[in-house]
C-alpha cells in the first residue's frame, strides 16, 4: 500500500512539473520555494555601515539600531542595545573613536566590510581593533547589518564577559640629597611592640626609645600609662639599620617584641609635613582617579610630595582588555599595555639634618616642660641654600606619624590616632613652616633698615639717642616704651639692628611715613614677605604685609601709627617663616631674592631624569654697601657685647672653638594676650654664607631664649659639631617678657 502512495505522489510532481514547462507559470508549491531573490545593493551596504560607524562615533544609538537587521532587532530590544553600547562607552572611559574601512567584498546575498576601530581610552589609552568584519544583508527595508555583540569586540558572543584588567606597578621611592631613603616603596618596617610587665625599667625603656622614635618624652609617658600591665601595645616603628645600630641596648631595657612587615616605609617620621603619606583615594576623588585608570582600591598620595608628584611616583599603570568566556578562559586580548615602575624622587632635603633637628626640637620641649613649653603649642625651622634656594631641612613641631594613614598601619586603632591628630589643639597636621601666619617681631627692623638705607631716606649713618622711651605725640601719635627701658645711647643704623633699638625704627618710621606711606610695605614684599614664595609640592599661604591700600579695604584710613607698627614686625603683619628664611638668603646673598624648592630631579634609575630643577633667583637691585653693612651688624648681633644674641653664642663660641661664625636677629613677636613668639632669623658662616637658617616657637619666651639656642644646634647637626647644653633658664624660667 505504502509503495503505491509513493508512487502516486511520484506521478502528481511530474504532472505538476509538466504543466510548468509548457506554460511558464512558475507555478510552485507552498513550502518549496522561499519568493523571489532578494537584491545584494553594495553600495547600499557601504553607506549603511558608513552610517553605523559615524552615529557610533557620535553616540547616536537611535541612528544605529535602525541600521541593524530586523531579526538582529528581534534579539535585541533597542533598550538593551543602548546599554551595552553605553556600558562599554562608560567602562572604558571613552574619549572617542574613529574607523577606517577596508575590503568589501560579496559572499551570495551578503556584503562583508573590513575595518578598522581606533578607541581613545581615558583607561586604556589609544588602541586599534584592527581588521574587523561587519557583514551586511537585504532586508525588506534595504540592506541592514547582521548584528551581534561581535560587533562590538570580535569574540564576544553568549555569555563571554568584557573584562578590564589593571596592573599597579611599583610605586617609585623618595630620596634625599645624598641618596639616602625618605621613602621606599618595598622597605622593611620593624613596629615596636612591648608589655609593662616585662619591660624590666620602664623610665630607662622610655628614655632609651625618645631619641630613637623620634617623639617627646611627656607623649611617650603617657602612651606607656593608657595600657595595663599586661597589655601588648605599639610604642613606634624602626627601620632595620636603626635596629642594627641599638638593638642590643633595646633587648636589655625594653624586652621589645618586634613585627615585620613590607610596605612604604618612612625614614622613621621624617618631614612628614613635607613628604606627606599615601591612603585610599578620598572620597570624592573616585571619578576623577578611576578615568586616570586607577583601580577603586588604589592607594594614592594624599598630601604631600606623595600627592604633588603622584603621576611620577606612580609610575604607567599596566592595563589589558580582554574577553574571557563563561568558565573563565582567554578568548582574547584586545589590548595590553605593560605596568612601568614609578620614577624616584630626588629631594633637596638632607635626611641626617632633617631627622636631628626634629629631634632637636623633641628634646627641647621635653626639657622646658617645667617653663615656655607649656604655653607653646608649636615650632618651625627652616633651613634655605642662600644660593640657590633649595630647601636643606623643613621642619614643624609637633609631627606625627604618616604610617598611621596608611591602610596597613601597625597601629592597633589608627582611626583613633587620626582623630586625635584631627582634633589636637597643638595642629600637629599644620606646616607650620608654609602655612603658619605670625607677627614677626623685630626680625622685621631688617627690612625696616634696608628701606630706609637703599631708598636714601634713612641711610645707616644716620645718628640718634636711643632712650628707654619715645615721644610720638609731637607726630599725633603717643609716647612709646623700649624693650630696654635704660635706653641703648647714641646709635647709627647698624647699632640700632645689634641692639634692637625700638625707640630707632620709631623715628625711622616717621621719616618713612612722610616720604611715602607704601615704600616700606612694598620693600617687604619685594623682599618676599607677603607674597607667595614660589615653592611647588607644598600647600603654603600668602600673610600680610599691610599698607594703605589693605587698611581701606577694611574700611580705616593708614595712619602713622600703622607705619609705626610694621617698623618693628608689629600691626597686622603675618608671615611665614619660609617667606623669612627667603628674605635672610636675600640679605645674605647679596639682594638675589631666590625661589626656593624642594625636588632637584626626577628620574627611573638607570635612565636619564624626566626632570631637573633649574634654581632661580630675582637680582632685587639693592645697594650692595647697604647689604654688606646689614650683614655686618647681623654678625655684630652674636659678636658683640650689645648684641642682642650675644649671651647665647659667646659661650657657645667658646665651647666650639669659634668653629662657625653666625649672623643674625632675634625677634619677639607680641601674639595679643598669650605669651610672644620667639623669632630668631640667620645665616652662615658670616663669610661667604651658605645657609640661612629661620627658627619660630610659638607662644615661649624672647627669640634670644629659645630660638637662637634652637639655631645653636641646628648649626651644631649641619656642620657636625659638638652638641652644646640647652640654656638653664628653660628649667628656671625666662626673663619679664618684653617685646624687641
Amino acid at each position: 500500500m505504502l509503495r503505491v502512495r509513493i508512487l502516486v505522489f511520484a506521478a502528481l510532481l511530474l504532472v505538476f512539473a509538466a504543466c510548468s514547462d509548457s506554460d511558464g507559470g512558475g507555478i510552485s508549491l507552498p513550502g518549496l520555494s522561499s519568493g523571489p531573490t532578494p537584491i545584494v545593493d553594495q553600495e547600499e551596504a557601504i553607506q549603511t555601515a558608513e552610517t553605523f560607524l559615524d552615529s557610533w562615533s557620535k553616540q547616536d544609538y537611535n541612528t544605529m539600531y535602525g541600521r541593524i537587521s530586523p531579526n538582529a532587532r528581534d534579539a535585541y530590544r533597542q533598550a538593551d542595545f543602548t546599554e551595552v553600547y553605553q556600558s562599554v562607552w562608560n567602562d572604558l572611559r571613552l574619549q572617542g573613536i574613529t574607523w577606517s574601512r577596508g575590503q568589501v567584498v560579496s559572499q551570495g546575498t551578503t556584503v562583508i566590510i573590513q575595518y578598522d576601530v581606533t578607541f581613545r581610552s581615558g583607561i586604556l589609552g589609544e588602541f586599534t581593533d584592527a581588521k574587523r568584519t561587519m557583514r551586511v544583508i537585504p532586508t525588506d527595508e534595504g540592506m541592514r547589518i547582521a548584528w551581534s555583540k561581535m560587533d562590538i569586540f570580535d569574540g564576544w558572543s553568549g555569555g563571554a564577559r568584557l573584562r578590564i584588567e589593571r596592573t599597579l606597578p611599583n610605586r617609585g621611592n623618595i630620596y634625599d640629597v645624598n641618596g639616602r631613603t625618605l621613602a621606599d616603596q618595598n622597605g622593611v618596617a620593624l613596629p615596636v611592640y612591648v608589655v609593662k610587665n616585662e619591660v624590666p625599667d620602664i623610665d630607662s625603656c622610655i628614655s632609651l626609645l625618645v631619641p630613637i622614635l623620634g617623639v617627646e618624652y611627656d607623649d611617650l609617658v603617657a602612651t606607656f600609662s593608657r595600657y595595663n600591665f599586661d597589655t601588648l601595645f605599639y610604642v613606634g616603628e624602626i627601620d632595620q639599620e636603626t635596629y642594627q645600630a641599638v638593638g642590643a641596648e633595646m633587648e636589655s631595657l625594653c624586652r621589645p617584641r618586634l613585627d615585620e612587615r613590607r610596605t612604604r616605609r618612612y625614614f622613621g617620621t621624617a618631614a612628614p609635613h613635607v613628604l606627606g603619606y599615601v591612603g585610599y583615594i578620598p572620597a570624592g576623588e573616585q571619578a576623577e582617579y578611576e578615568s586616570r585608570g586607577y583601580p577603586p582600591d588604589s592607594l594614592v598620595g594624599i598630601s604631600g610630595i606623595e600627592r604633588a608628584w603622584e603621576n611620577e611616583l606612580r609610575g604607567t599603570i599596566g592595563n589589558r582588555l580582554a574577553l574571557y568566556a563563561v568558565n573563565d578562559e582567554l578568548i582574547r586580548v584586545i589590548t595590553e599595555k605593560q605596568a612601568q615602575p614609578g620614577q624616584s624622587v630626588y629631594m633637596t632635603l638632607d635626611r641626617d639634618l632633617q631627622d636631628g633637628i626634629q629631634g632637636a626640637l623633641a628634646e627641647a620641649y621635653s626639657i622646658a616642660g617645667p617653663t615656655w613649653a607649656q604655653t607653646s603649642q608649636g615650632a618651625a625651622i627652616v633651613v634655605l641654600d642662600v644660593n640657590t634656594g633649595a630647601v636643606k631641612a623643613m621642619v614643624s613641631y609637633p609631627t606625627f606619624d604618616p604610617a598611621v594613614f596608611n591602610p596597613d598601619s601597625p597601629y592597633l586603632d589608627p582611626g583613633s590616632l587620626i582623630q586625635a591628630y584631627q582634633t589636637d589643639p597643638a595642629r600637629p597636621l599644620l606646616n607650620r613652616a608654609t602655612q603658619g601666619r605670625y607677627p614677626l617681631g623685630s626680625v622685621f627692623k631688617l627690612v625696616t633698615s634696608v628701606t630706609g638705607a637703599d631708598s636714601g631716606v634713612v641711610p645707616l649713618t644716620t645718628l640718634n639717642n636711643c632712650i628707654g622711651r619715645w615721644d610720638g605725640t609731637p607726630y599725633g601719635d603717643r609716647v612709646r616704651t623700649d624693650w630696654y627701658p635704660e635706653g641703648h645711647g647714641v646709635l647709627d643704623g647698624q647699632g640700632a639692628i645689634i641692639n634692637s633699638c625700638n625707640p630707632y625704627y620709631w623715628s625711622m618710621g616717621v621719616a618713612l611715613q612722610n616720604a611715602d606711606p607704601y615704600m616700606l610695605p612694598n620693600y617687604a614684599k619685594k623682599l618676599g614677605l607677603g607674597v607667595p614664595s614660589g615653592l611647588r609640592n607644598l600647600e603654603e599661604e600668602v600673610g600680610r604685609v599691610q599698607d594703605p591700600d589693605w587698611k581701606a579695604s577694611q574700611g580705616f584710613t593708614w595712619s602713622l601709627s600703622d607705619t609705626l607698627n610694621l617698623v618693628i614686625g608689629q600691626g597686622e603683619l603675618e608671615v611665614t617663616p619660609l617667606q623669612v628664611a627667603r628674605m635672610a638668603a636675600a640679605i645674605a646673598n647679596d639682594g638675589k631674592l631666590v625661589t626656593p624648592y624642594l625636588v632637584e630631579k626626577v628620574q627611573l634609575i638607570g635612565e636619564d631624569p624626566s626632570y631637573v630643577h633649574s634654581p632661580q633667583a630675582t637680582d632685587l637691585g639693592l645697594n650692595k654697601e647697604v647689604l654688606a653693612d646689614v650683614r655686618q651688624a647681623m654678625c655684630d648681633v652674636t659678636l658683640t657685647p650689645s648684641g642682642t644674641a650675644r649671651f647665647i653664642f659667646q659661650p657657645w663660641y667658646e665651647y666650639q672653638n669659634n668653629a662657625v661664625i653666625v649672623c643674625g636677629k632675634t625677634g619677639t613677636a607680641q601674639a595679643g594676650n598669650n605669651q610672644p613668639h620667639a623669632w630668631f632669623a640667620a645665616f652662615a658662616p658670616a663669610e661667604n654664607p651658605q645657609i640661612a637658617i629661620v627658627v619660630m616657637v610659638e607662644n615661649s619666651c624672647e627669640g634670644s631664649e629659645v630660638a637662637a639656642p634652637l639655631t645653636r644646634r641646628v648649626l651644631e647637626i649641619y656642620y657636625g659639631l659638638p652638641k652644646s647644653e640647652w640654656p638653664p633658664l628653660w628649667q628656671s624660667g625666662c626673663s619679664q617678657i618684653v617685646v624687641q
